[in-house]
């Protein structure tokens, strides 16, 4: 395994509500490399510490999961996160209404299971180019969905940051949860919307595909901040070649 991470304030925010994660566990006798980045919202100081809940979670109770491909044992995973944030919110006035997206992937046995509530994303960039992984749950994606917007027109949209599901605003959630077959030359990125609001897809391809994980973290949070930078920016870059992990 290969990788590198790192998160960022960007250029215009006071506090960076983010929060990643990168992690090697075994289950069941197999080994996995997990994934994770949350993004938080609310004010105050509450969206860093529902982003920083989740990831903690995940760190400690995600080894206890027996099957990753399950929807039912999965769903039940992620409400429980949910549900520790939910009653943190309510104990806490100065909680009150935090919440945090999150886009998790499990990497082993090789196959991609991702967890996806919120708007961050994940990527596959080969050969062929580059797919996003992941569905955002947002405002625009409803209206693209509806036919009512096109994709050109949603990055412009004024409410293209309004996302429609996260972890810690009801009682209950669902996820979304995608398989994924890994071949060989496949990198993946998960980034948070600070990254690809910033910076085009198209850039962001060039960028992976030429450089190293370390190097392409950083020269893409570098883009982001120098497009204006308006939003805290995690970059995740991971393949199965190699045998190191950087954190930047």
């Amino acid at each position: 395994m290969k990788c590198a991470y790192s998160t960022n304030i960007g250029a215009k925010r006071k506090i960076n509500q983010d929060a990643c994660l990168a992690a090697e566990i075994t289950n069941n006798g197999t080994e996995y490399y997990v994934f994770a980045a949350a993004d938080g919202l609310g004010g105050h100081r509450s969206g860093e510490v529902a982003s920083q809940m989740a990831v903690d979670f995940i760190k400690d109770f995600l080894p206890e999961v027996n099957d990753y491909s399950d929807p039912v044992e999965m769903d039940r995973f992620v409400n429980d996160i949910n549900s520790e944030i939910v009653r943190a919110s309510i104990h806490d006035p100065e909680l009150s209404g935090m919440a945090t997206t999150l886009t998790l992937c499990i990497l082993g046995d090789g196959k991609l299971d991702i967890i996806q509530i919120g708007d961050s994303r994940a990527y596959r960039i080969n050969k062929k180019g580059i797919s996003r992984l992941t569905k955002d749950h947002s405002l625009v994606q409803m209206l693209i969905d509806e036919g009512r917007l096109s994709p050109e027109d949603a990055a412009r949209h004024p409410q293209k940051n309004v996302i429609t599901r996260a972890l810690g605003t009801d009682s209950m959630v669902s996820i979304d949860l995608y398989e994924y077959e890994v071949k060989s030359g496949d990198t993946f990125l998960v980034c948070t919307d600070g990254l690809y609001n910033m910076v085009p897809e198209e850039e962001i391809y060039s960028i992976v595909s030429e450089n190293a994980p370390e190097s392409a973290v950083k020269q893409l949070i570098n883009l982001a901040n120098e497009n204006g930078g308006s939003d805290n920016i995690t970059v995740m870059v991971f393949n199965s070649e190699g045998d190191a992990a950087d954190d930047q």
